[in-house]
């Protein structure tokens, strides 16, 4: 799938955006909780379906957290769509406010850009927040 230069640079505006509201995230909440990075949550989140839209709109993914942690967490999850030939087809956000430590919870992502035919979800950046 090819991209136009104004969807590319949308989808750049994204993803850094997407970074920068991660990071805030973490660093607004070092202050009165944790914040853990992408490589240990990773073993946290699954993702569990990826779908294109039938009729060429947004993908979806969709997925479970289970807290391993040892405290209630609020989980953010960056999901990355890629289209059969690998190229980035957009990407989506899931933002679960809090699951028990040692419990599981369900999430979802949609994609910011349509997609036709089959696509791929890939974990992005992860965050894990301590939360009371």
């Amino acid at each position: 799938m090819h991209l136009s230069g104004n969807a590319r640079g949308m989808l750049s505006a994204h993803k850094r955006s997407t970074g920068v509201a991660l990071s805030l995230l973490c660093v607004s909440s070092l202050t009165f909780m944790s914040c853990t990075s992408s490589k240990t949550v990773s073993k946290d989140v699954a993702i569990t379906s990826c779908k294109a839209s039938p009729s060429g709109g947004h993908p979806k993914a969709e997925g479970t957290i289970t807290n391993h942690s040892s405290k209630d967490s609020g989980y953010t999850i960056h999901v990355n769509f890629k289209d059969s030939s690998g190229n980035d087809v957009g990407d989506g956000v899931a933002v679960v406010a809090k699951v028990d430590k040692g419990a599981s919870a369900k999430w979802d992502a949609t994609g910011t850009v349509n997609a036709k035919g089959p696509v791929k979800c890939d974990l992005g950046k992860l965050a894990r927040t301590a939360v009371p």
